[in-house]
């Protein structure tokens, strides 16, 4: 989806159709490059209603933290419902197979959401975390070594940032290094049924293997019920000492799933998004690679620019007005993440990547407000490690020129599935 044109031969030709009646997050255009035509559409419609989803698309910095913010008046319970309706096959394999993840933190309101979040991310102290970083370092650092000893060009996504992120999760989660492969595999099928728009063969393939994800993380916990480690999981379960009040081992299941999903898709998204936005910028790099440039405000600015989450869900609770446009009660909201973090009201020259810019951290691609990401600090974590160390290792690591960028076509994740580079 190309930007409106205003050019003098342009009007010529008639009346163009406004970008908001055009505006498709499916289409290949605007999945290789969606900023141009979110910037059009925040300056000129910036909260309008797209068939295409059959949502209301919001655009503007302010209007989306507003949203995230009220919880009385938007709710989060769609979140993690398909954005196209199962197909009656499809559904038919969920309902037999006893599918039931019930809404815990991301697609819930409060009080409930109060609540559980408060029991499940008791365990998430700064400490467990920070206990991570040579887990993390010794990760990153075996992955480099098969990286350098490899063939030039190569794919940094499946030589490092595919991987290295789950393997941080299952060290937190307690799950086994060698589910690597099927977890990845089943997580990047849940972009697709979830926020994607696969037809109904694919939506029946989808849902088998949602199926399994989800008997996967209900076996993982009754794993650690029978043998508990120190781990996350296993902290649920002694937190919980056996008080449903607290928590169900089902529920503990439905996070071990969603956790199996969020805690690293994301970050490697973010990770590789990160290193497609500063190896061109050779002397940020070197800078990077010396320890003369300070690596949280790079890891700030990328998550602003390009983040691994473009857009969120919410539904209007009741008739409300957005910039001058009403939604009537029960409208879907698709909150653009991207657009928020390219808005020049709140971020001067918002599409040059600048890590001294001063107010980075106010970007939305984390969230706000009750519903902030609980994994936050270890996504952060994870980012700085793997860039100081690939910087570090391979200061003179540079893009191959004129590669295709192969995205997933979806309203919600930027997640880039190749990325060669050389040195």
């Amino acid at each position: 989806m190309r930007p409106l044109s205003t050019d003098a031969s342009s009007q010529a030709e008639g009346p163009v159709t406004p970008a908001s009646e055009r505006f498709d997050p499916f289409e290949v255009g605007y999945v290789q490059d969606p900023y141009a035509t979110l910037a059009e559409l925040r300056a000129s419609e910036p909260v309008f209603f797209s068939p295409v989803i059959g949502s209301w698309v919001v655009t503007r910095f302010e209007t989306v933290k507003a949203v995230l913010r009220d919880t009385q008046r938007f709710s989060a319970l769609l979140v993690s419902d398909p954005l196209k309706p199962l197909c009656p096959h499809a559904r038919g394999i969920i309902a037999d197979s006893g599918f039931n993840v019930p809404p815990l933190l991301v697609n819930n309101d409060p009080p409930s959401h109060t609540r559980y979040r408060a029991f499940f991310g008791a365990p998430l102290t700064r400490e467990r975390i920070g206990a991570l970083r040579p887990f993390i370092e010794r990760t990153v650092d075996a992955y480099l070594d098969r990286l350098v000893a490899g063939p030039r060009p190569a794919d940094l996504v499946a030589g490092l940032t595919w991987d290295v992120p789950a393997l941080v999760l299952f060290q937190l989660l307690g799950v086994p290094a060698e589910d690597v492969v099927r977890v990845k595999d089943w997580a990047s099928s849940r972009v697709v049924l979830t926020w994607g728009r696969p037809s109904d063969e694919e939506q029946v393939q989808l849902s088998t293997g949602a199926v399994e994800y989800y008997r996967y993380a209900h076996a993982l916990v009754q794993r650690k019920v029978e043998e508990p480690g120190e781990d996350y999981i296993s902290d649920l379960i002694r937190l919980r000492a056996g008080d449903d009040s607290r928590a169900t081992l089902h529920e503990i299941g439905a996070i071990a799933f969603n956790l199996l999903f969020a805690g690293h898709e994301t970050t490697s998204s973010a990770a590789i998004n990160l290193f497609k936005a500063v190896l061109p910028q050779r002397a940020l790099w070197a800078a990077l690679g010396q320890g003369e440039q300070a690596i949280a405000p790079v890891v700030e600015e990328s998550l602003r620019v390009d983040p691994p989450v473009q857009a969120w869900r919410r539904q209007a609770r009741e008739d409300v007005t957005l910039d001058g446009v009403t939604i009537p009660a029960g409208g879907r909201l698709l909150l653009m993440f991207a657009a928020a973090n390219h808005d020049p009201q709140q971020f001067a020259q918002p599409e040059l990547f600048m890590p001294a810019r001063r107010n980075a951290l106010q970007h939305v691609t984390f969230g706000t407000g009750a519903h902030f990401c609980l994994g936050a600090p270890l996504a952060r974590l994870e980012l700085e490690v793997m860039a100081q160390r690939l910087a570090a290792r391979l200061p003179d690591l540079a893009l191959v020129s004129d590669q295709e960028l192969p995205y997933t076509p979806n309203t919600s994740f930027r997640a880039l599935r190749r990325l060669m580079v050389t040195w």
